[in-house]
Parts: structure tokens; sequence; C-alpha cells
């Protein structure tokens, strides 16, 4: 019985090649997605319409009290499965057009 190993095989090392290159040739300036300026204060205003904290909010939709800081900040990239969380946990609109107001 012969054993062939292959280069690398059961190593968790990345080998460069010609998509490493094509990485860091791509490597431009690639825009973040960035929260609407009216965002952190919807979320602000309906968190304190219910009376919660930072801390009860995030423990409300199981994330991070960090999270709910750097989305009532604005400094969040934003995720659209955190904004429905917090959409449904606030009954507020996030997203779209009508941000701030009650959801149906």
């Amino acid at each position: 019985m012969d054993v062939q190993t292959k280069y690398g095989a059961g190593q968790n090392k990345v080998i460069g090649g010609a998509n490493q290159k094509k990485i860091v040739e791509s490597e431009e300036d690639i825009a973040l997605p960035e929260l609407n300026p009216s965002v952190p204060q919807a979320i602000q205003r309906a968190r304190n319409g219910l009376k919660m904290t930072q801390k009860e909010l995030a423990f409300k939709i199981n994330e991070r009290p960090g999270v709910i800081n750097e989305y009532e900040s604005g400094s969040a990239i934003p995720s659209q499965a955190v904004l429905s969380k917090l959409e449904r946990a606030l009954n507020v609109k996030l997203r779209g057009k009508e941000i701030g107001k009650p959801l149906k």
C-alpha cells in the first residue's frame, strides 16, 4: 500500500498563488457601506421611548452591548441581520425611505 501526500495537505496554511496576487492587486479603494445618518438617532429615540438601556436592547436581540453602542454612534458597518433584529425589537423602520416610522 503506497500512501501519497499532497503538498500542504492537512495543514492550515495558505499557499500563495495566482488568487493571492489578484486579491493584492484588486485592493484599491473598496467602499464599505455606511449607516444612513438618521438611523442612529432613530435607534436612540425608539430605545429611550421604550425606556430600555443599551444592555437590555442588546440582550433582547442577542447581540453584544458594544454593537448597540456602535449603531447608536454611527460607527457600525451596517448588517441587514442586525438592523432587522433592531427593527423588530424597537418596532421602528431602520431601512428604506421611512426611517424612524413605526412598523405596521
